[in-house]
């Protein structure tokens, strides 16, 4: 998933971001309809929790590294 330009880095995580919220809806609407246990929607959604905190976490700080965005105001 590493590109050598920050910016297209950037772009690759932001793809990643809206993949892993499509994956979320996807696992509500399954829990919803009865196709997965709580269970199992538990564990789904805390890993995709985990990896949506860290992707976030890479484009806060892509955004700061390449002037996109202000760490503060």
């Amino acid at each position: 998933m590493h590109a050598k330009d920050p910016k297209e880095y950037l772009s690759i995580l932001e793809k990643e971001r809206e993949r892993l919220e499509k994956e979320m809806e996807a696992l509500i609407e399954k829990r919803n309809k009865g196709e997965i246990s709580e269970e199992e929607f538990n564990e789904a959604k805390k890993r995709i929790e985990r990896k949506f905190i860290e992707v976030m976490d890479r484009i806060v700080q892509l955004r700061y590294i390449t002037g996109e965005g202000k760490l503060f105001s």
